[in-house]
């Protein structure tokens, strides 16, 4: 039997509501629907904030695809560049590519000539992260010279990312060495769209052209902030396959830990194989197995996630990563 992971999308539209009512009507909204939407479930998803959004991001080709072939007709941003063999199916699905060197601009210039297409690029400007991207203004001035001897490649947009938008000292540091390249590419293209914010930013103020926003769309903050209205759109439970009564000094699953005290422990069909981690948390006897765990509940279903702050504080991590791992085996169920 696998687990039941509901996702609320009346809860994913609210909260895509209030971020759009707390932006500036010239910005567009971008739904960062990677990882299979942060774990929510990427056609689903995206479908639901179709009619709210200006276009979305994901990380990987298969992502673009998929959104394509679920009907998104919106804007469609590869975060990450492309390999060199998925270039022509991205651009024939007029896929939104990001480049940051001349190799990048060759390949997609040879693909879209042969499709006799002009594909549509975001430069990757890197305002300090270290990750990806030109590192100075005299590059990506290089890079859009270079640009204009290619007749099926336009530069659409430039972007980055905050290592820290919660910094307003390091944030303030990259917005300022962002800002001079925004006004070389606007010089190049003055429909350019330009962006550097994702939940962060918002948070912070940052707004630009465009703002990328994923994690405030399923109801977590990136870091404790004002209270912004959220609501959290995904919770998972776990069946139950058997109930065990264990006596002070006796142990339940893998290992030597012992009870203080007699308990009646429900094992529920979630382990490790399942995304959450193996080491035992509160509520929980022993670790994990890769199928089963061990907890102190009562109910036929037990539920193993309503809150990822939460149970990223016991995991000494963050909310995406519970988010992108808690669903991996479980039956995603739909609320409308």
């Amino acid at each position: 039997m696998l687990n039941s992971a509901y996702i609320n999308l009346n809860h994913l539209v609210y909260n895509a509501k209030q971020i759009k009512n707390n932006l500036p009507k010239s910005t567009l909204f971008y739904a960062v629907v990677k990882a299979d939407a942060y774990g929510h479930g990427l056609s689903m998803c995206a479908n639901a904030l179709h009619p709210i959004v200006d276009g979305f991001c994901v990380a990987l080709k298969e992502e673009a695809i998929g959104l394509r072939l679920s009907g998104v007709d919106k804007e469609i941003l590869l975060l990450i560049p492309n390999f060199k063999g998925e270039t022509r199916e991205l651009v024939e699905k007029d896929i939104t590519l990001s480049v940051f060197k001349k190799e990048h601009l060759i390949q997609v210039e040879k693909c879209a000539k042969k499709l006799s297409k002009v594909a549509k690029v975001h430069v990757i400007f890197d305002s300090g992260m270290k990750r990806l991207g030109v590192e100075t203004v005299n590059e990506l001035i290089e890079l859009i010279n270079f640009s204009k001897k290619l007749a099926h490649v336009k530069i659409t947009g430039l972007f980055s990312h905050f290592a820290m938008p919660e910094n307003d000292f390091l944030r303030q540091k990259a917005l300022e060495k962002f800002m001079v390249a925004k006004k070389i590419i606007k010089d190049y293209n003055k429909n350019a769209i330009v962006h550097i914010s994702a939940s962060g930013g918002f948070l912070k103020g940052v707004y630009l052209d465009a703002v990328r926003i994923g994690l405030l769309l399923y109801g977590y903050t990136p870091f404790k902030c004002e209270k912004f209205p959220l609501k959290r759109v995904m919770k998972i439970y776990a069946p139950v396959v058997n109930t065990k009564q264990i006596k002070k000094g006796e142990s339940c699953l893998y290992g030597s830990i012992k009870s203080q005290k007699d308990l009646n422990l429900k094992i529920v069909r979630y382990g490790y194989a399942d995304g959450l981690f193996r080491k035992p948390i509160k509520g929980q006897f022993n670790n994990r197995c890769m199928d089963l765990t061990a907890v102190k509940a009562k109910g036929k279903h037990v539920c193993i996630m309503d809150n990822a702050d939460k149970l990223a504080r016991f995991y000494t991590t963050i909310s995406y990563e519970i988010l992108t791992k808690a669903a991996i085996r479980a039956e995603k169920i739909y609320i409308r």
